[in-house]
């Protein structure tokens, strides 16, 4: 890691339970989100379900989305959030499963390694964003751009002005909404929005630290991090952290003795059900 700007994107193959622990403990306010598949990217649901789709369309079917399930929506609950609060809307499509631009975190990373390795088959991973970076570099990208102070930057009241926009220029924003329903509540989870809906979420990403990437930077492989936890605060926004499969097992039992589990992460007998699972290994 030596020149600016080349270290935006980073992964580490952990070495141990131990070694990822640590390395986790040495990033400061990061958010983390497991992957059961170490070779996928990240991507919203909106993003994998368009994989067929013309990418100029995508904003008129995340529109027809929003719309059919808010004029749908009160058959099945019977609290809305107000009709212009699309983030909440978003929130709730995101909760029951539907495609949104929306990408969970968590600001746990025990959390996130559940989700890793749970049903992982392989090398799993755990993507982590820098959340201080990203705020501090989205912020200077906008003032660059002239941004206005209609809205407070990093607000939920923005965040809707950009969900509401669709297209605006490349960037991510890591937001709450105001409702944390009792599943996102257990998980301490949050959202990472892409500002521009017809890019992948990670050119946002890329764009968010360095407004003249015009290709989305080179994934840089580190082999020890000891001598460089200050340079992945000040300039990593994206570390993969790959778990090898040798791992999941005592990864799994201290997870369980930590009381981190399907059912206290879900809800109800969607999370009992899935905690079946356990019997089998």
């Amino acid at each position: 890691m030596t020149k600016h700007h080349d270290n935006i994107f980073c992964e580490y193959t952990i070495k141990s339970w131990d070694d990822c622990r640590i390395l986790f403990n040495s990033i400061n306010n990061w958010v983390f989100r497991g992957q059961s598949n170490s070779s996928w990217s990240l991507q919203t649901s909106l993003e994998r379900g368009a994989t067929n789709t013309d990418w100029r369309e995508i904003p008129k079917i995340e529109r027809k989305i929003i719309d059919k399930f808010k004029r749908r929506a009160f058959h099945y609950m019977e609290k809305l959030p107000q009709k212009e609060d699309t983030l909440e809307w978003l929130s709730l499509i995101q909760h029951h499963g539907g495609p949104t631009r929306l990408l969970d975190f968590s600001y746990s990373y025990y959390v996130a390694m559940y989700f890793s390795i749970e049903q992982a088959l392989q090398e799993s991973a755990v993507f982590c964003l820098n959340k201080d970076l990203i705020y501090k570099k989205g912020l200077e990208t906008e003032k660059c751009r002239g941004f206005d102070n209609d809205f407070d930057y990093g607000s939920r009241e923005y965040c809707n002005h950009v969900l509401n926009e669709q297209t605006l220029s490349p960037l991510v924003m890591l937001i709450e909404p105001f409702n944390l329903h009792e599943r996102l509540s257990r998980q301490q989870g949050l959202f990472a929005i892409p500002f521009e809906g017809r890019q992948a979420f990670e050119y946002n990403l890329s764009l968010t630290v360095n407004k003249f990437q015009k290709q989305l930077p080179t994934s840089k492989e580190i082999v020890e991090y000891n001598n460089l936890l200050d340079l992945l605060n000040q300039e990593c926004v994206l570390l993969k952290v790959k778990i090898p499969k040798i791992y999941h097992n005592e990864i799994r039992k201290d997870l369980k003795l930590m009381n981190i589990t399907s059912e206290t992460l879900f809800p109800g007998i969607d999370g009992f059900t899935k905690s079946l699972y356990n019997e089998i290994t």
